[in-house]
């Protein structure tokens, strides 16, 4: 429910998609810091629609490597 929730607000239906992009949000959808359980502070970015999922799908095996947990706290660093 929460992920769908911070989904929603950030990349709601209505926000036009080009072909092959998707709408990607952050803080993750799948936190608490999410653009609707977070207070409102997010963003979003059409972005490669493959490159989305193979984000996600990235992001899913961080969670289950190092089991994180509802409400766990974990840091997110950003390589250039």
């Amino acid at each position: 429910m929460k992920i769908k929730k911070n989904r929603n607000k950030a990349c709601p239906s209505s926000r036009h998609r080009p072909a092959g992009k998707q709408c990607d949000e952050y803080p993750f959808a799948s936190t608490w810091q999410g653009a609707s359980t977070g207070g409102g502070h997010f963003s979003w970015r059409m972005i490669n629609a493959t490159q989305n999922e193979e984000g996600g799908k990235a992001l899913g095996r961080f969670y289950l490597y190092n089991r994180v947990l509802e409400k766990d706290r974990f840091l997110v660093w950003i390589k250039p």
